[in-house]
């Protein structure tokens, strides 16, 4: 009885963590607490495995919860985009900020809000469209999170893959450190992990990486952050390398509209 006293005062906790004036939280730390109360031959072990998988849930809910909070900020990223590509904002918008990124790289992380705001702002004469462009100092972490991020396009949608991009480029420790267990990790924010390690375990989205770090490359980019601004009524295009303020951005988006 000691050992149930002492989880129970811990459930208390936990319930206080997770913020019991939640009516699904509270529901749940009470139907455990008269679980472990019923049942007098539970032992130590029994009790603990069963904390362990009434918070795993509680957790999961939390994150499911979570994900439809991020879905609002990215309304403009459609469910699904020609050719397969990763792109936010209207698909016929005049103006494409294509970025050739590396989410491990710290300025890619840096004018990741800056290139949103940007979009956010253009009242669709812009779109975003996401080159993957792992660089070498930086795999092969760098080149896994690539994959992940099309392994969520393709289980999910769009839309979906852009709220993991932002998070996988907010909570990555940077220049190779990367975010640890990547099936875990989509786990807090929704997604099934299950699925992307299912996924990263093959070599399906390989070739899609593959083939924009050698366009980029085609493009003559050799480093990240590197834009090419394109101009879809007129063909014409500017490549911007390194980090760019949205000022910046926009001046650069101004001279390709007024070119002759």
């Amino acid at each position: 009885m000691k050992t149930k006293s002492a989880l129970l005062v811990g459930l208390v906790i936990v319930s206080a963590a997770l913020s019991i004036s939640n009516a699904y939280f509270y529901n749940t730390v009470e139907a455990l607490k008269a679980t472990i109360n019923s049942q007098s031959t539970l032992s130590e072990n029994d009790v603990i495995t069963l904390v362990d998988d009434r918070l795993s849930s509680l957790e999961k809910r939390k994150a499911q919860e979570f994900l439809p909070s991020l879905e609002e900020q990215f309304q403009l990223a459609q469910a699904s985009t020609p050719d397969n590509r990763l792109i936010y904002g209207e698909i016929n918008s005049r103006i494409t900020l294509q970025e050739y990124g590396d989410i491990e790289c710290p300025y890619c992380r840096k004018m990741h809000g800056s290139i949103k705001q940007v979009v956010d702002h253009s009242q669709g004469v812009m779109n975003w469209e996401f080159k993957h462009f792992p660089l070498g100092g930086h795999n092969p972490v760098a080149a896994i999170e690539s994959q992940a991020i099309e392994c969520v396009k393709e289980y999910y949608d769009n839309r979906t893959a852009w709220i993991a991009l932002e998070r996988f480029m907010e909570d990555t420790k940077g220049n190779g450190k990367g975010l640890g267990d990547i099936p875990e990790y989509v786990r807090s924010f929704g997604l099934n992990g299950r699925l992307i390690g299912n996924c990263l375990a093959s070599d399906d989205h390989k070739a899609k990486i593959n083939q924009d770090y050698e366009d980029g490359r085609r493009a003559g980019i050799s480093a990240t952050p590197a834009i090419r601004i394109l101009d879809n009524q007129t063909g014409r295009d500017y490549i911007l390398k390194g980090y760019r303020t949205p000022e910046q951005l926009l001046q650069a988006v101004q001279q390709i509209l007024t070119q002759n």
